[in-house]
């Protein structure tokens, strides 16, 4: 988290483009500030600011803000918030992880033909939470560099698909259903950046419970590490599966944010705290929500998309929409 000095440009474009974008969203209500930013990002940033001399710092201001941001909003949320998803929101997504490792560990040996420990970095990048889960997955199943990075930019990309499509089918298949909408983008989104930035694009109250949806896929993090370090040490026949499994998993660590963001949620049950606590939370998450989707729109480069080849993006488009259809179904099961 800490700041270097090749970071400073990066990041200071990155805020430079957040606080233009909440200016231009008093001229544009219907957009936001959240879309405004992601739009400018990707058009200077495929543009003007080109150079490698912005990408880190441009990374870090895509990552770190949010999760403090992330961790805030614990200060906005009850017990009672999180009860309101129910023992169902906990099954729908359980099933949905399970049946998107499936579905992408299928289609990837017998439709795609990629290799087995690519087909578990898409799996977990997909179902848990994007490029973190693929960084834990990676060292536990014995995966190369060129396997986790194009794994990262596929799913990537997958993200900033339903990025773009989650906030306006959201509404349409479930109206004013906030809790069906949080579902949607909370179960099927990557990363949790991405799941804060699609949830932006429809209103507060649906950027709390997506949050919380993807909080529960974050904790199971270390199932699927579990999981697939016992498949891996299976295939290579190598040293017990059990003991590399349980040492996987011991290097996988819960976010600090998601420790933080539960810390305030009990500390904001518990007492009365001033209104001014819960304004100022609320206010720096939402800017430091912008500044995530400005980082998304600047990373986004043309180069990444043609990077990942023709076989992975189909991979990734195989997966949203299967993951998308399967959030709907389940939801319409379990929460409608």
């Amino acid at each position: 988290m800490r700041i270097k000095r090749n970071m400073i440009n990066g990041i200071c474009l990155t805020l430079i483009l957040s606080v233009a974008a909440r200016f231009l969203a008093q001229y544009l209500p219907n957009l936001g500030a959240e879309a405004i930013a992601m739009l400018l990002g990707i058009i200077v940033g495929n543009t003007i600011f080109t150079g490698s001399k912005w990408s880190a710092g441009v990374k870090w201001a895509e990552k770190y803000p949010i999760e403090i941001g992330i961790a805030l909003m614990g200060l906005t949320v009850t017990l009672r918030t999180i009860a309101s998803l129910r023992i169902q929101g906990v099954i729908f997504i359980v099933l949905q992880m399970t049946a998107t490792i499936l579905f992408v560990m299928w289609i990837g040996q017998r439709l795609i033909k990629v290799p087995s420990k690519s087909a578990m970095l898409m799996a977990s990048g997909n179902a848990v939470c994007g490029s973190s889960a693929i960084a834990s997955v990676a060292p536990a199943i014995g995966a190369n560099d060129d396997q986790r990075r194009t794994a990262v930019a596929t799913v990537s990309l997958s993200g900033v698909v339903l990025l773009f499509a989650l906030p306006v089918l959201g509404p349409v298949l479930f109206g004013q259903q906030n809790l069906l909408i949080s579902a949607l983008i909370g179960g099927t989104v990557q990363s949790v950046g991405q799941v804060v930035g699609t949830a932006a694009l429809v209103n507060p109250t649906v950027v709390t419970f997506a949050t919380l949806f993807k909080m529960l896929r974050v904790i199971l993090l270390s199932v699927v590490v579990f999981v697939f370090a016992r498949i891996a040490a299976k295939k290579d026949q190598g040293q017990g599966e059990e003991e590399t499994a349980v040492r996987a998993v011991k290097k996988v660590s819960v976010p600090w944010f998601v420790m933080t963001f539960i810390v305030f949620v009990l500390i904001n049950s518990f007492l009365s705290l001033p209104n001014f606590v819960n304004d100022s939370a609320k206010t720096v998450s939402s800017f430091f929500g912008v500044v995530n989707l400005a980082g998304i729109g600047l990373n986004l480069k043309w180069q990444t998309i043609k990077a990942s080849g023709q076989k992975y993006l189909a991979y990734g488009l195989l997966t949203l929409i299967f993951q998308a259809l399967c959030a709907i179904l389940l939801i319409q099961l379990l929460l409608a």
